[in-house]
């Protein structure tokens, strides 16, 4: 394995605390009506500079955000898979490809009319898409992509304790996250997403080399590289 490799590998569980420090960035920069909202509320939040750079700048970050999670969550997985006794299932990568898709497209379903009005100055359309285009990117972002992550942290929650990366009380944290990410909805229970990652995260910065008990898995992931 090259010198540049291993050096950027010890950046990966730092991808962890960017998806959740570009997640509630997006949160920060832009706050749109509630549905419930008059016309001129949700005009007034879309009709000014300010304000449309502000929804593109939401959906930007949350595509960063959803392709953090990914690079976090396949590096845990190769974590997990080179000290497992047997190579584990492919289904938290998969699982993981699919949040960031899911993520990154709710981002650009909030983003795209800001930045069509930003970039190529249409007329503002009807309220009705106004509402419906911010529904339907939190029902992308923060509703499917939360239960694409959910597997993933059930999954790579129960592997990693076969492995001996993570305890048994890391394991039924992993499994209550992904059952309480069915609720995202409600938006609150994706704390329980945030706080799982940091704290994989901050087991990984401090213990950065597990004891590798799956040498042929290890070899199989790490032939490539030179």
């Amino acid at each position: 394995m090259s010198v540049s490799s291993d050096s950027l590998r010890r950046w990966e569980p730092y991808a962890g605390v960017a998806y959740v420090v570009f997640f509630l960035a997006s949160m920060a920069v832009s706050n749109p009506p509630a549905d419930n909202a008059s016309n001129q509320k949700w005009i007034r939040s879309y009709a000014s500079r300010g304000e449309q750079i502000h929804h593109l700048a939401t959906g930007l970050l949350l595509l960063l955000a959803g392709l953090s999670l990914m690079t976090f969550l396949v590096a845990l997985w190769r974590r997990v898979a080179a000290a497992h006794p047997a190579e584990p299932s492919r289904l938290p990568v998969a699982a993981a490809g699919a949040a960031a898709a899911l993520i990154g497209a709710g981002g650009m379903v909030m983003a795209y009319i800001s930045g069509g009005e930003l970039m190529g100055h249409y007329p503002l359309p009807s309220v009705d898409l106004l509402r419906m285009s911010n529904d339907l990117g939190f029902a992308l972002a923060g509703v499917a992509g939360s239960w694409a992550a959910g597997v993933a942290v059930a999954t790579l929650s129960i592997q990693g304790y076969a492995a001996g990366v993570f305890g048994a009380r890391m394991r039924a944290f992993g499994v209550l996250t992904a059952f309480a990410l069915l609720l995202a909805m409600l938006f609150v229970p994706i704390g329980a997403l945030f706080l799982w990652v940091l704290i994989a995260a901050a087991m990984w910065i401090r213990r950065p080399a597990p004891a590798a008990r799956g040498a042929t898995v290890a070899a199989q992931l790490g032939g490539s590289g030179g």
